[in-house]
């Protein structure tokens, strides 16, 4: 393992072992702390998804065309700001849910710049196997956020305090091996009117990828059907039909990022995977388990069936990331990856706030038959049109 590559792990962990406690603490503080509705809830959600509708590509364009290193830097400690708000809300009893929400949008737009800035490093860490590095990537990047949500589970205990503590030193660790990553060529940073042309360069480079383009769609499918369950209906589900707390959120939270661990693992031992669309759409289509959440059953085996879900949610996401950092021009990846977590971000805050209004008027059974039958029409439709199921490894 070369240096490069470990400083580029060290910085994925901190930054998603911050994210995994955030998973656990934000419905910690919002739903049991506050009190708030589910619609509410989904509009929390949506506070933190938004800014990359409007900035990730920003941020892909700024990725192509800057220090990556630094960059990255800068916005890991900038991301201990909203942190630090928390603790003051926390310390003086001021807390509350236009708070959150000011922490979901300054937490949104960090987030918009770091994912292109780090995404697009990953192929200079990479020993020549892109395959192997995007699912080990994504393996610390799943690890790291089940470690965090365990550390989540301890609020009943621990109090929220010491958590975000933990998160802002993860922040100052990750932003100190930052500036260790590999440095990449700087070209200057276009001014305001050619960074849109810019980012219409880089929609145009999707849309005319036979290879890219269905991958992008798929990932707004996953946001509008999947996500939008995974981070709102997921925690009415555990404080609603089982009566449980911050431990349960950890727990089912837990339960679906330790299936993407799992399906990482499995992915790592048959590295010689060509067909790469073919156990994408496989797993797409798996994620319509959902629907089986309907029945009331025990707690164990919901978090089991979660966990199932989990593990095809991991392999789409290595092997969607796999497909766009293969087949993305050195010159345009930065662009590429932010179009491509676009369709997640963008469609998951409007799934996110569909899910909190059909919980909140016709209940959860309901809103998890919707999501189902949406994913596999959509999905089935995409498979019609494009040849998503063809994507083979070049190699």
């Amino acid at each position: 393992m070369n240096n490069k590559f470990l400083n580029y792990m060290i910085g994925q962990g901190t930054w998603f072992l911050s994210q995994g406690l955030q998973m656990v603490l934000f419905p910690t503080i919002l739903v049991l702390m506050l009190n708030v509705s589910p619609a509410f809830y989904g509009l929390a959600q949506v506070s933190i998804l938004a800014p990359s509708i409007f900035l990730i590509t920003i941020g892909g364009v700024i990725a192509d065309k800057t220090d990556t290193r630094k960059l990255l830097g800068i916005i890991h400690l900038l991301a201990t700001l909203p942190l630090l708000m928390i603790l003051f809300g926390l310390n003086y009893s001021f807390l509350s849910f236009q708070i959150m929400i000011l922490y979901g949008l300054t937490t949104g737009t960090a987030q918009a710049f770091a994912l292109p800035a780090r995404d697009s490093l990953l192929n200079k860490v990479a020993n020549g196997n892109i395959q192997k590095t995007v699912i080990t990537a994504m393996l610390i990047q799943f690890i790291c956020q089940l470690s965090g949500m365990g550390m989540g589970g301890l609020a009943d205990e621990w109090g929220i305090f010491p958590l975000v503590t933990i998160q802002i030193v993860a922040l100052l660790i990750g932003a100190y091996f930052a500036f260790y990553l590999p440095k990449k060529e700087i070209s200057s940073l276009p001014k305001t009117n050619a960074i849109f042309k810019e980012i219409i360069e880089g929609f145009n480079e999707v849309r005319k990828s036979r290879e890219i383009f269905p991958v992008v769609i798929a990932m707004g499918i996953v946001g509008i059907c999947y996500m939008g369950n995974n981070l709102v209906a997921l925690p009415y589900i555990t404080t609603e039909r089982y009566g449980l707390g911050s431990a349960g959120f950890a727990t089912v939270t837990s339960s679906f990022w330790a299936g993407t661990v799992f399906s990482n693992l499995v992915l790592i031992a048959n590295q010689q995977i060509k067909n790469w669309g073919k156990v994408m759409v496989f797993a797409l289509f798996f994620g319509t388990i959902l629907i089986l959440l309907v029945f009331n059953i025990p707690f164990w085996l919901f978090c089991v069936l979660v966990f199932a879900w989990g593990s095809g949610a991991g392999v789409v996401i290595s092997m969607s990331r796999t497909i766009t950092q293969t087949f993305a021009k050195e010159t345009h990846r930065g662009r590429i990856l932010s179009i491509y977590s676009l369709a997640i971000f963008s469609f998951g805050p409007l799934g996110a706030l569909i899910c909190g209004f059909i919980i909140e008027n016709f209940g959860i059974a309901n809103n998890v038959i919707i999501s189902s039958i949406t994913a596999l029409l959509s999905l089935s439709l995409l498979i019609y049109k494009t040849d998503i199921y063809k994507i083979k490894s070049p190699i």
